[in-house]
């Protein structure tokens, strides 16, 4: 996000897309985790299970400050590891939660986008690193927050399938695959410990031989396809 700071408005809405998007996809997640512990006795008297979200909490609690941190330098980052059940239960939900939202706002930003006349450029050599460090700045002010809050959704998105801790697809992953002890090790070093955040902050971060983040590379090599077809 400190690469946009040359382009306010691309700025903000990297910076809307970022928080509706996590804010949104923590509430939904704290949500579906909570609807898994309702009791019998909880329904028939009417009271919520232990843990349910408020949404004042979504937007404030939920937010990983590593993630934050990820977004401040890289231009995108994630949330706060969402609630599990014991064993991985609910990690598929989990991660089809964080796919649907940010799928959802990201073909809103990129639909407001279109309707404000925006050149048909995306994918067509401006690919998504270079709206998340704020690159490209021949937009109207309407477009550039359109084009800004889409790419940092459909970035957020993408991010959580990689297959690292503590984003969804790595949670879900590590914790149902592993089974001999050296894997058990490992597994509990990424998903416990700050393993996995130094691999995720290296990669979004860290440039190999001059070029791009090897993340942010990723990000471009699946987003472009997907933004021709928007």
């Amino acid at each position: 996000m400190l690469f946009a700071l040359r382009h306010p408005a691309t700025l903000l809405g990297l910076l809307l897309g970022f928080v509706i998007g996590i804010g949104l996809r923590a509430l939904l997640q704290r949500q579906l985790a909570a609807s898994g512990r309702i009791t019998v006795l909880s329904r028939r008297r009417g009271l919520h299970p232990v843990g349910r979200p408020r949404a004042r909490e979504a937007w404030t609690t939920y937010i990983d400050p590593y993630g934050a941190v990820a977004f401040i330098v890289a231009g995108v980052g994630w949330g706060a590891r969402p609630p599990a059940r014991p064993g991985g239960r609910g990690a598929v939900g989990q991660l089809l939660v964080a796919l649907g939202v940010h799928a959802v706002l990201a073909v809103v930003g990129l639909a407001a986008y279109n309707a404000l006349s925006g050149p048909p450029v995306l994918g067509h050599g401006v690919q998504v690193a270079d709206v998340l460090h704020g690159s490209v700045g021949f937009w109207t002010t309407g477009q550039q927050i359109a084009v800004g809050f889409g790419m940092e959704n459909l970035a957020c998105g993408l991010l959580a399938l990689v297959p690292i801790p503590p984003l969804e697809l790595g949670v879900l992953l590590w914790s149902r695959l592993p089974r001999t002890p050296g894997a058990r090790r490992l597994a509990y070093r990424l998903l416990e410990e700050a393993w996995g955040v130094a691999v995720i902050l290296v990669g979004l971060l860290l440039p190999l031989a001059g070029q791009q983040p090897v993340l942010l590379a990723l990000l471009n090599i699946v987003g472009d396809p997907l933004l021709r077809l928007v």
